[in-house]
């Protein structure tokens, strides 16, 4: 019985939370998101884990903007190293890839910042930006996401 407690303790360790998005804001809250394995850094379903639109930010095509992100579990395995992408696009098309940054093995709580173009789209539409966590880890979910949604002006 001991053995069969432990070994859901485990499981659980490895499947709860693994990526935030700080900037722009992640749909759903950020409670949490400077311990390991916080709740609402779980998303395991593409593209935004299903949760509804949140409130956008505004901003212009062609303008920079620095997403900020954290890996809030580390999933990384040196034989098959993973990476983070992020993402643009309509929530329901395909997302175009901006960025992609490997998972060198940086620790839990570890905080990245990529600098993106907005891309020249349709003004007044609703996009998301996502991020992704692809752990590349046969012992851990293959993605995890997140989704900030913008408003191009």
């Amino acid at each position: 019985m001991t053995k069969c407690v432990l070994y859901l303790f485990a499981c659980v360790a490895v499947a709860t939370a693994h990526l935030c998005m700080i900037s722009p804001p992640q749909r759903g809250s950020m409670l949490g998101i400077n311990k390991k394995g916080a709740d609402d850094c779980i998303l395991l379903a593409g593209p935004c884990g299903g949760r509804a639109m949140g409130p956008a930010v505004a901003l212009s095509k062609g303008q920079n903007f620095t997403v900020t992100f954290q890996k809030n579990l580390d999933h990384w395995v040196k034989a098959t190293p993973g990476h983070f992408s992020v993402m643009f696009g309509v929530e329901t098309m395909n997302l175009t890839e901006l960025v992609r940054i490997p998972d060198m093995g940086q620790p839990s709580l570890s905080l990245f910042s990529v600098n993106i173009t907005i891309p020249v789209v349709r003004p007044g539409k609703g996009y998301i930006l996502q991020t992704q966590y692809v752990t590349m880890n046969p012992k851990a979910p293959p993605t995890f996401y997140q989704c900030g949604d913008i408003v191009v002006m």
